[in-house]
């Protein structure tokens, strides 16, 4: 036997086995190269999770009837029970230091509930119907798109999408949010401004999303896509049916109808460029650096590759529900992210795709 032959076959071996060893460059092509590291948080909630919000120090949950505040030791510091009066309408919409939800009183009158976040004693009830002033019109609320409307971020304002009756068209009342020297509590809620827009018909439900992003609320619908400066300034940016808007690493996009209609904006929003690729992007969600989709609201989250092409299923864990129609919210907090998925939320410090 040649004398080369033992070492040349253990140094095979040797390398064979380090390459066994090895993770994939790409563990996202063939599947996960290692587990989420997915993390129950421990609460008591008794309905479907609507929303999830992460500021700085707290994370924050809600449902039809409770909310929810949490620390970055998913110790809970807070629990908020809610009377849901008559019933509650839509996904409430929440910033750092308010959230906004929808109920209908005891004459079944939709009433606007704006809640301190920090504070349960501090709150401001609205009527709906008192904020039309025309002869011969009410408004009811929008409740059916994926939010109720968008607080800026410094929450000193919040835009509403309302239907406009008899007519049967959309207009949006922008308000005004006034706190006090600490951010403890409301000084004073109110609309200030009433945004029309005739041409946006609401026959049949046309609103897609109300998002707010670098400075401005940005309206997506079936019959095209508005711009609204804080002050009221209103243009209209698309005349085709949009989806929805969201802002990454400082860049503003836009998603559309057909896989070709992701767009892109230099300028802050007041002009946009088609991205010439198909994007299997749709209702977007950012999170720290990550964008995740979703083909409607509820359905689980997709992981969205650097280059807009690929949406891929994420390994959510093996507790997580089969319903597909009760993922709400993903968010970033204290180096996590954290998914709500019909009652439970879990976190992971990795996102992992199948």
């Amino acid at each position: 036997m040649n004398p080369l032959f033992p070492k040349l076959l253990l140094s095979f071996f040797i390398v064979s086995l380090a390459f066994s060893c090895q993770k994939p460059l790409f563990p996202d092509d063939d599947g996960p190269a290692e587990k989420a590291d997915w993390r129950l948080l421990e609460f008591p909630a008794e309905r479907q999770i609507l929303g999830l919000h992460a500021t700085p120090f707290q994370l924050y949950a809600i449902t039809d009837n409770q909310f929810f505040r949490f620390n970055t030791e998913d110790e809970m510091v807070e629990i908020r029970e809610m009377n849901m009066h008559n019933g509650v309408k839509g996904v409430p919409a929440m910033n750092d230091n308010a959230f906004l939800r929808l109920t209908l009183n005891e004459d079944n009158r939709q009433i606007l509930e704006f809640q301190h976040t920090r504070n349960g004693q501090s709150f401001v009830n609205i009527p709906v119907d008192s904020l039309e002033k025309d002869a011969g019109t009410f408004v009811e609320v929008e409740f059916v798109s994926r939010q109720l409307g968008a607080f800026s971020t410094d929450g000193t304002s919040f835009l509403l999408p309302v239907k406009v009756l008899p007519q049967r068209h959309y207009a949006f009342y922008l308000f005004n949010i006034q706190q006090n020297t600490a951010s403890s509590a409301f000084v004073s809620v109110k609309p200030v401004k009433r945004i029309g827009i005739p041409e946006l018909d609401a026959e049949l439900n046309n609103l897609k999303s109300v998002r707010f992003l670098n400075g401005n609320y940005y309206v997506a619908s079936s019959l095209g896509a508005w711009r609204i400066t804080p002050a009221g300034d209103i243009q209209k940016i698309f005349p085709q049916w949009m989806l929805d808007f969201f802002s990454l690493k400082g860049k503003l996009y836009a998603t559309g109808l057909t896989t070709y209609d992701l767009h892109y904006s230099t300028d802050n929003g007041l002009n946009w460029y088609r991205i010439d690729q198909s994007s299997q992007v749709i209702y977007a969600e950012t999170a720290d650096t990550l964008l995740f989709s979703e083909v409607t609201l509820g359905n689980p989250y997709k992981l969205v590759s650097e280059d807009f092409k690929i949406a891929r299923d994420i390994a959510f864990p093996k507790e997580a529900p089969t319903n597909p129609s009760v993922f709400y919210s993903v968010v970033f907090f204290a180096g996590r992210y954290y998914f709500s998925m019909d009652r439970d939320v879990y976190s992971a410090a990795r996102v992992v795709t199948n």
